[in-house]
């Protein structure tokens, strides 16, 4: 199984065929943005200084009937953007349907931005509890079409063990999510992990119009008009008949209808084909559920039973592998 972040990529940039592809202002865009307080604007004075609101107008530029729409809140982690229906765990707030991963889908939109940059944290839960999370994400938008970028955590004046907290899952971020991570770590951060004097809005945790503004200026360095210009002229370019024509409206077939099921199977395998492999599969809490030795390549039933993301670990002398599946 190919990581999630591989698997958006791969259709943001499949090959494209002969012609140039359509300018990023040719159509309008529709993005959602899904996150806590910096999303929502707060330090920014007035508000129409906030990233969102600036990258808003920005859009607007390109095209007058792009829009940004904001479902962000103040004081939201990871559990509430969870897709509905997802049971969290005791201890754990529920999805928002109004404003979480599923939330946001149904408005079909044309991506997703996530900006979550503290509030797990300072709850403090681990940098695994947290990249789990992100992962279920992430696949709610693979499995529904829609490309996804994620920001970066954020720095924050927290005790040294949550700044720990915070580095982890920065690391772990950029590894696992690559090109699909949007920088808002570098320049705000003092050096030690806390919020750069600079751009403190006064409390430790909020951006100032400064901190906003460069949060603005690294989402459009992030070119996301060009890319989903690229990504919908690639669509069409994989037909020869529709290389050079673009449909002033194909909604249904940019968003197709959400998946309420994911594949009940997982593809295990290998470089290459391999005999005498133990397969263990472990549950969203860490507990073995299965133990067996398989043949690779080979497809495994994936009635694994509560949703989450479950790690099955392949070992063969001093060969190894980790594979990650979500059940949602």
């Amino acid at each position: 199984m190919q990581p999630i972040s591989t698997l958006i990529l791969c259709f943001l940039f499949l090959s494209s065929a002969a012609g140039q592809p359509p300018a990023a202002n040719n159509r309008p865009i529709r993005l959602v943005v899904i996150g806590s307080s910096t999303a929502a604007g707060v330090g920014a004075r007035p508000v129409d200084s906030s990233w969102v609101n600036r990258y808003n107008m920005y859009l607007k530029t390109l095209h007058p009937r792009s829009q940004v729409v904001n479902l962000a809140k103040s004081g939201y982690q990871t559990w509430q953007l969870l897709p509905t229906g997802y049971r969290t765990p005791p201890g754990r707030n529920l999805p928002d349907t109004l404003r979480n991963i599923s939330a946001a889908l149904a408005l079909r939109p044309d991506a997703v931005i996530v900006n979550l940059p503290s509030n797990d944290a300072s709850a403090g839960y681990p940098a695994r509890e947290q990249l789990e999370n992100f992962e279920i994400i992430a696949f709610c938008a693979w499995a529904a079409d829609v490309p996804l970028w994620i920001t970066t955590v954020q720095p924050r004046n927290f005790d040294t063990l949550k700044i720990q907290i915070q580095y982890q899952v920065l690391q772990a971020m950029n590894k696992r999510f690559g090109d699909l991570v949007i920088n808002f770590w570098e320049g705000l951060d003092a050096g030690n992990g806390t919020v750069h004097p600079r751009y403190d809005s006064g409390d430790g945790i909020h951006l100032n119009n400064g901190g906003h503004a460069l949060l603005y200026e690294r989402m459009v360095a992030k070119n996301i008009p060009e890319l989903l210009a690229q990504r919908r002229a690639n669509r069409y370019a994989l037909d020869g008949r529709w290389a050079h024509i673009l449909p002033l409206s194909d909604n249904l077939m940019r968003h197709p209808p959400l998946l309420t099921k994911l594949l009940p199977t997982v593809l295990l395998q290998a470089e290459q084909p391999m005999d005498g492999v133990s397969v263990e599969v472990f549950d969203p809490n860490g507990r073995l559920l299965r133990r067996q030795t398989l043949n690779l390549p080979h497809v495994l039933p994936a009635d694994f039973g509560q949703a989450g993301v479950y790690r099955i670990q392949l070992r063969k002398g001093a060969w190894g592998k980790t594979i990650r599946w979500v059940k949602i």
